[in-house]
């Protein structure tokens, strides 16, 4: 089976065009591309489920190559960045933006996620652990979470119940530099209390 959906923006300019397939084994790949409201491509990528394969092209306005990133199940092989001459480039992950990426509802929806979503591991409650767990992780260019790390370790369990929580948060708004989405680092403290 396969699905095209075509976004559009209030302009009538087109958006983006994703691609479904249902694989017989369940699996769905999506191919999607993104333009920008001059109608010059910003993106093409590839996922496989929830996670991002194969590779992932985007571009500079001018139509050059920004980057080419290649992903096996939502991991980052293997990366090359360009400037808008075609040079070969350092590929940034910007850690501040002019607009920072935002989850859907906000901060307090996303501290209400974590919150509903935690479930305190019955080793860390014997051994009576507690305190702030804190996370980073890219929120990429796309708006989903990846390569989240352990900034600061309270205990093994509780280290490992906070990266289950937030790898599954749903996409943020992508942030942006200069009008074009790019990945953004992000920590969240997770804290887990007895009482």
């Amino acid at each position: 089976m396969r699905l095209d959906s075509v976004f559009y923006a209030a302009s009538n300019n087109l958006l983006s065009v994703s691609t479904t397939i249902w694989k017989p084994n369940g699996d769905t790949l999506v191919t999607t591309s993104r333009w920008r409201p001059d109608k010059t491509l910003i993106q093409q990528s590839t996922s496989l489920g929830r996670h991002r394969q194969h590779e992932s092209v985007s571009y500079h306005a001018t139509g050059v190559v920004r980057s080419k990133k290649v992903y096996a199940f939502g991991k980052e092989i293997s990366a090359v960045c360009f400037t808008e001459t075609g040079t070969s480039a350092a590929c940034p992950e910007y850690r501040y933006t002019e607009k920072m990426p935002v989850y859907p509802g906000g901060s307090p929806a996303l501290f209400a996620y974590i919150g509903s979503s935690i479930r305190y591991p019955k080793e860390a409650l014997k051994k009576k652990k507690q305190g702030a767990v804190v996370v980073t992780f890219v929120v990429d260019e796309t708006g989903q979470v990846r390569n989240a790390r352990i900034k600061h370790s309270i205990s093994a369990e509780l280290d490992a119940e906070a990266l289950r929580v937030l790898r599954g948060l749903a996409r943020f708004e992508p942030g942006q530099q200069n009008g074009e989405t790019v990945p953004v680092f992000y920590t969240v403290p997770v804290t887990f209390a007895i009482r």
